[in-house]
């Protein structure tokens, strides 16, 4: 019965899809086009300008980076076939490898790669990761195959930061050519070369890169990925072969692991979403306010009820699946009389009222109208505003501006917000944009002079093990300060058509083709 549902809902919502998205593709289309459903955005092409998870998981079919993380989640060379740092940590030089191209012809060289930086650090460009490069006094090319960075602060983590989307590069011809309208222009070095984007159908088309430096490791002529925001509609295209994967909605994971024509793949995804507090204003500048209130949240019953068991609880802002979680935090589980005790003792006997701040769409409207049910029955009353998907996060610039004032008082302010983060395999990019004092992605306003101080330690700290031991003892204080009530790690769940062979599904999020095959069932 409830598969009959699904494909009777999804049936009408074809009928509204454009026609490209419903027409049967061709047999040769199918041989050797591999087609990809997926929900979130994309906008860009620039690296300066990158914002969204899916951007980074297409920018590297493209553009590639120095360095990159791995199917096994560690560090491994790339564009650079090597690099050394300094004992202190603040001098990095990285040796490309020879030989490379770009799509357009154009030679791999130190400047290209030095270009594309000094853009992503110029204040007139105002890119959105410029933060993650605040440490680089200069870069130098000694040579066409050498890279080097001159850090005004030590980072001994600084090579995890040049596996990022904003560090992937691209053709300085293209970028001579195009300017900032690279955006809509992408020339990389990757396995895969741009050949169009409809943004009206949200459409993008690539075919196989027949030069790729690494050899032939993409089996197939042709990649597509077409966004499909509908979940319903996604799971249908894939039962009915218009589609060859898909990213699958939690609610519709069972039914599509109950169909034989589709493998789900699933692996824990490297994010956290979060109910978060104004840690500066009241109640929730006091900490047993906010431990009451994550005592108060029944993590695994959201995850079962609200999102169908798919998903993880979360003890604080790690995975566990990363090698720096701390799996001693302190555990809130799930306690309502502990919950009614602490804000008896901190002076709310009888209870309060707060406003919470969430978005319309997706997740974070669940975690809200759950959070507010959990948090009644401790006597915490919750006005739930919400706010369209578009504008949501630049409501919060009036409080924490982007030059980086913080007016966590100001009249309006949220009291609690709904907030998510795809922090990637590197740990430092949970724990510092998030939880550093002046960090403008600290929309809690959370601020704990050890955490700043430990933050830093790990940033000088050489030694990979003694920097783990820095990363738990920052996860311990945060968690205990609870600027956050830590709900649940999400899941990445991706459906693959029998003819798709080899694909392995990562926890990043990121897109492994290497090797895989199309292969036509036989029936």
């Amino acid at each position: 019965m409830v598969r009959c549902m699904l494909r009777a809902v999804a049936a009408f919502a074809l009928v509204i899809l454009a026609a490209g998205c419903a027409q049967e593709r061709t047999a040769a289309e199918k041989e050797g086009t591999l087609i990809y459903g997926f929900s979130d955005n994309f906008k860009t092409w620039d690296p300066a300008r990158q914002v969204f998870a899916q951007e980074t998981a297409i920018m590297h079919l493209v553009y590639e980076p120095m360095v990159r993380w791995g199917p096994d989640l560690t560090i491994e060379p790339y564009l650079a076939e090597s690099w050394e740092v300094s004992d202190d940590c603040t001098q990095w030089t990285f040796h490309l490898r020879q030989g490379i191209k770009f799509h357009d012809g154009t030679t791999l060289t130190s400047a290209a790669i030095k270009s594309q930086l000094d853009r992503i650090m110029d204040p007139d460009v105002a890119a959105t990761r410029a933060h993650m490069m605040v440490d680089v006094e200069r870069i130098e090319t000694p040579d066409d195959h050498t890279v080097r960075f001159q850090l005004s602060n030590a980072n001994c983590m600084f090579v995890e930061l040049m596996s990022s989307a904003f560090a992937s590069v691209y053709s300085p011809k293209a970028f001579e050519t195009h300017g900032a309208d690279i955006a809509q222009h992408p020339v990389g070095t990757g396995a895969f070369i741009f050949e169009s984007w409809d943004q009206a159908r949200m459409r993008l088309v690539f075919r196989r890169n027949p030069d790729y430096w690494r050899g032939d490791v993409i089996k197939f002529d042709h990649l597509q990925f077409h966004q499909v925001r509908e979940a319903t509609t996604r799971l249908t295209l894939l039962e009915q072969d218009r589609i060859d994967m898909a990213s699958i909605a939690q609610e519709h994971v069972q039914v599509a692991r109950r169909n034989p024509s589709i493998a789900v793949q699933s692996t824990p995804y490297l994010s956290i979403v979060y109910i978060g507090f104004n840690t500066q204003k009241p109640p929730f500048d006091d900490v047993r306010v906010r431990q009451a209130c994550n005592y108060a949240v029944n993590k695994q019953h959201m995850i079962d009820y609200v999102f169908f068991g798919v998903g993880t609880p979360a003890r604080g802002p790690l995975p566990d699946v990363l090698p720096a979680f701390n799996e001693e935090v302190r555990s809130y589980d799930y306690d309502p009389e502990r919950a009614r005790e602490l804000l008896a003792e901190a002076g709310h006997p009888n209870g309060l009222r707060v406003n919470l701040w969430t978005m319309e769409t997706g997740s974070y409207r669940k975690v809200a109208e759950a959070t507010v049910g959990y948090l009644r029955e401790i006597g915490v009353h919750v006005n739930m505003i919400v706010y369209d998907e578009g504008v949501y996060w630049d409501k919060f610039d009036e409080y924490l501006t982007p030059s980086g004032q913080q007016h966590p008082t100001r009249d309006g302010a949220y009291d609690m917000y709904i907030g998510g983060w795809v922090g990637g395999e590197a740990p430092q990019q949970f724990l510092e944009p998030l939880f550093q004092s002046r960090s403008l992605n600290n929309v809690s306003f959370y601020a704990n002079p050890e955490v700043d101080r430990l933050l830093v330690t790990a940033k000088n700290e050489p030694d990979p093990a003694t920097r783990t031991g820095h990363f738990k003892a920052i996860q311990a204080l945060v968690v205990e300060d609870a600027p956050w009530i830590f709900a649940y790690h999400g899941q990445n769940n991706v459906g693959v058509s029998p003819r798709v062979q080899g694909f392995r599904v990562h926890p990043s999020g990121r897109l492994f083709f290497d090797n895989v095959r199309l292969v036509e069932p036989t029936n």
